[in-house]
């Protein structure tokens, strides 16, 4: 569990560290670029650019300082929100299209270290019962599938941070709704 702990915090770093070195690059062809025709447009991506350097210094300060999987699940959510306002910036600059973001694999990850046991329901290590699935989302066992589904979703629409105007304080109790949904699924497929 520590050996995957420590190579998740590697790879957050290392997706820190490329986007600090493209934030660089970027303000320098913005200089390149644009500071002789527009001092004006210039001056707003160097700010831009400037302020993602300081912010993803300070997030590897944070990753440096993590120490258990929560503080990585939320640093690498700032991570994805920061690499999506570098994106929108430097599609513009480059003149391109806006790039997906790199995505870890952090629910196979979980699941991997979470092979001791112990701590709450819905954290590394603690494994659901069909029983317990079936309770979290409300619904009795043997209920059929697609009413499964709509009930799953439903609680998604309840619970998701977006539609409660940026509460995160159902993220916990989401985590655990989809946790249930994904075994009770793995029970129904093929």
């Amino acid at each position: 569990m520590a050996s995957n702990f420590f190579r998740i915090r590697g790879e957050l770093r290392r997706m820190i560290e490329e986007l600090e070195r493209r934030s660089r690059s970027g303000m320098d062809l913005a200089m390149d670029r644009m500071f002789a025709l527009q001092p004006e447009t210039y001056l707003r991506y160097e700010e831009r650019f400037s302020e993602l350097i300081r912010l993803f210094s300070c997030l590897r300060e944070e990753l440096e300082r993590a120490s258990d999987w929560n503080s990585l699940e939320r640093l690498q959510r700032r991570v994805f929100f920061l690499e999506d306002q570098f994106e929108d910036v430097d599609s513009v600059l480059r003149n391109r299209p806006k790039k997906i973001r790199t995505r870890l694999p952090w629910d196979r990850m979980f699941r991997m270290a979470g092979t001791s046991g112990g701590g709450r329901l819905g954290e590394p290590g603690i494994t659901l019962s069909i029983a317990e699935a079936h309770q979290v989302l409300g619904v009795a066992e043997g209920t059929p599938f697609p009413e499964i589904r709509r009930r799953f979703r439903r609680l998604m629409k309840e619970l998701h941070p977006d539609v409660r105007m940026g509460d995160r304080s159902a993220e916990g109790q989401m985590r655990h709704v989809i946790d249930a949904y994904e075994l009770i699924k793995r029970m129904h497929s093929p």
